[in-house]
Parts: structure tokens; C-alpha cells; sequence
């Protein structure tokens, strides 16, 4: 009997998995030496059985036939004696019963599974039985977040959203719609004058500026009398996977019988974005614009130009930015669009000589400037 029986088999299984990765064939000295060195020398490999424990170990795994001593291998010169040299054995996979199938394939399409029988485990069967019984009853079920659904049917909330989950769910011609399971994106932060009457919205890359924003608004302060009713913070690249949270906020849906009233509502909205003048700040402009194409968002032009105006000088990047070309050429077309040929020149200049101007450049106090400028041109006007 192994003294310590678990703590030798775990070795073994060590051995196997850093060792061996896979080989079959393994020599008798290199598991005594990996053993050694794993429980800290020659001196505690005594105290924890030694020799003895690896014979009694190894005739253990030969009767449970998971290894087996090749047979033209010597004898080593010790008592008692063991070969020199094994090989692990491979599973036997017994496949699965004729019953189990047929009853799985009232719910599952297994034609992935039945052209590989090696693939049929016992760990899969239950996987797939609990599909299939999910199945049954799908109609009486409420749709559920993947990571829910991923716990209920697998008692792991990650299952899912992993390689493994996505490639059982694609070998079954399966989607997440099926498992009446959605993947949410992260939820965007936002403020809204009247969140019943959403139409036109300010989208903030960076947190002061939508913080600054937002309390213009509040106020009642018109930012560059644009009408705006809702800010959101973008931030960052974080927007173009919030963004979708968007369609659930206005009650959009694609479904063919909303497809007038879903055109209609988009229509009518105006999204404008503001964030840093620089090469990462206008990749996240049209990183969303391009994925949403649905949605009509434009540059706020005259928040760049705002920014030009209240900055002294550009300044130097904090750190290494990816500048895209086809980027720099398609925002410079839409500030030269919009009447802004300045700004758009000085944003090429700034580009090519890796400068920028960051967005915390215009705070609440420019707004209630701006604000009073405006007002006083409209009295001198009246």
C-alpha cells in the first residue's frame, strides 16, 4: 500500500502534465528524479517513502491499468525490481449507448459527435443532458444573461464565454439565442434632462468632461445651442461595446414588425461626439460611428473648434498613440464638411508633429462664459 497515497498520485499526475505533455512513453529514473526534486531532495524523498512508495505507486497504476512497463525494457538493479521503461495507456472510450443517443437526439443535433466517437465522454453526456432537458421546457423559460444560463446548465457562469463553451454550443448548431441567453454589454453611464424624451445626445469620451456636461445642462446652459437633452460618457473605448445598451434605453428593436417605427425613432435622433483631439480620441469616433451604422453620429465641430480657441498651445502625447491614416483622412473631411478648415488643418499639423489637445480644456466655467457671450450678442441683436 502507498504511504501517502494521494500526495504520490498527484505527484504522478505533475509528472504527466509537465513531463510528458502528452508523450506516452516515460523513463523510470525521470519520474524518481522529478519526485526528488518536487518534494525537495533526496533526503525528504526518503522521509516520504522513497523508493519503496514509487514501487508500490507504479504497481498500483499498472493494476488499474493506467500504465504498463514496456516489455523489452531492462530491469533496474534495485529490490524489488521495476522496469526501466513505461508507457502510459490511453482511456478506452466506450462511446455512448444507443439509448442515450436516441434520447439526445430528440433535443440535439449530435451528427459532430457521432462522425467522432472518440469525443463521446462521460463528461460531455452530462453536459448534453443537461441541454437537452433545458430544451423541453425552453418555451416556459425567461431569457437569461449567458453568464446565468452558463451557471444553471454547467455549474460554471464562465463556461460559456469560454473557447470551450463557444465550440460545444457551435458542434450542436446551437446559438445563445437557443439557451434563451443574451450576452449584455457593460451599461453606459448617462444623465438626461427628461429620461422619457431622449432625442438629441452629447456623447463625452472622457469622465470630467461628462461630469462638466452634464452640469451645464443641468443649469440650463444651451452648449453651443445645439438642444442637447442627454450626455453619456464614453469611457474611452468602452462605448463602441456599451453603445447597443443605447437601443434598449429608446425601446428600439430590429424585430421586421418595428422596422417603420425602429427607422422612424432613429431618425429622429441627434448624436454628436466630443472627446481629446488626438489620433485615439478620433479612432474611437469612428470605431463607434462605423459599428453603429444604424445611428446617425456626428462630430461636434464646434466643440473642437472651442477646444483651438481656449488652448494656448497643443500639447505632447503622455504616451504613444496608433495613428491610422484612413482616420486622420476621414475626420478631416468632416470637420472641412462642417465649414471647419482651420481646425481641420491645425489637427493635421498637430498630428504629424504628435501633439494634442486634451478635452478637459473646456470645464463648466468656458460653458457659463460662452453662455453670457451668446446672450449678450442676442440683447445687442434685439
Amino acid at each position: 500500500m502507498v504511504k501517502d497515497e494521494q500526495k504520490w498520485i498527484r505527484l504522478f499526475e505533475k509528472y504527466k502534465k509537465d513531463e510528458l505533455a502528452g508523450r506516452l512513453r516515460f523513463q523510470l529514473a525521470d519520474l524518481e528524479n522529478f519526485i526528488k526534486a518536487r518534494l525537495g531532495g533526496a533526503t525528504a524523498y526518503q522521509a516520504a517513502g522513497g523508493y519503496q512508495n514509487l514501487y508500490q505507486l507504479l504497481k498500483k497504476l499498472e493494476i488499474e491499468e493506467q500504465i504498463r512497463a514496456i516489455k523489452n525494457s531492462d530491469f533496474n538493479q534495485r529490490q524489488p525490481r521495476l522496469k526501466k521503461r513505461w508507457t502510459l495507456l490511453k482511456e478506452e472510450v466506450k462511446g455512448w449507448s444507443d439509448k442515450e443517443i436516441l434520447k439526445l437526439s430528440r433535443q440535439l443535433d449530435l451528427n459532430y459527435y457521432l462522425k467522432r466517437p472518440v469525443q463521446q465522454t462521460a463528461e460531455l453526456k452530462q453536459k448534453l443532458f443537461s441541454l437537452a432537458d433545458f430544451l423541453k421546457t425552453k418555451s416556459e423559460r425567461e431569457w437569461a444573461s449567458r453568464e446565468e444560463r452558463s451557471l444553471e446548465l454547467f455549474a460554471d457562469e464562465k463556461f460559456l464565454s469560454r473557447t470551450a463553451g463557444k465550440k460545444l454550443l457551435s458542434n450542436l448548431n446551437l446559438s445563445l439565442a437557443d439557451l434563451k441567453a443574451q450576452q449584455y454589454n457593460h451599461l453606459f453611464v448617462y444623465w438626461a434632462v427628461d429620461p422619457t424624451s431622449i432625442n438629441n445626445i452629447l456623447i463625452m469620451e472622457n469622465h470630467s468632461a461628462f461630469i462638466g456636461a452634464k452640469k451645464a445642462l443641468a443649469a440650463g446652459i444651451d452648449i453651443f445651442a445645439r438642444d442637447f437633452d442627454t450626455v453619456i460618457y464614453g469611457q474611452g473605448k468602452r462605448i463602441i461595446r456599451s453603445f447597443s445598451f443605447l437601443e434598449e434605453l429608446l425601446g428600439l428593436e430590429a424585430a421586421d414588425d418595428n422596422f417603420r417605427q425602429r427607422q422612424r425613432r432613429l431618425e429622429a435622433l441627434n448624436i454628436c461626439y466630443a472627446g481629446d483631439l488626438d489620433p485615439e480620441g478620433l479612432a474611437i469616433y469612428t470605431g463607434l460611428k462605423n459599428k453603429y451604422p444604424d445611428f446617425k453620429i456626428r462630430l461636434l465641430g464646434e466643440y473642437y473648434q472651442l477646444l483651438l480657441e481656449e488652448s494656448d498651445n497643443f500639447y505632447p502625447y503622455h504616451k504613444r498613440q496608433n495613428k491610422n491614416q484612413k482616420i486622420m483622412a476621414e475626420v478631416v473631411n468632416e470637420f472641412e464638411e462642417q465649414g471647419y478648415n482651420e481646425l481641420a488643418a491645425e489637427l493635421q499639423r498637430a498630428w504629424e508633429n504628435n501633439l494634442r489637445l486634451p478635452q478637459e480644456l473646456l470645464t463648466l466655467e468656458v460653458y457659463k462664459k460662452c453662455f453670457a457671450e451668446e446672450e449678450r450678442l442676442d440683447e445687442i441683436e434685439d
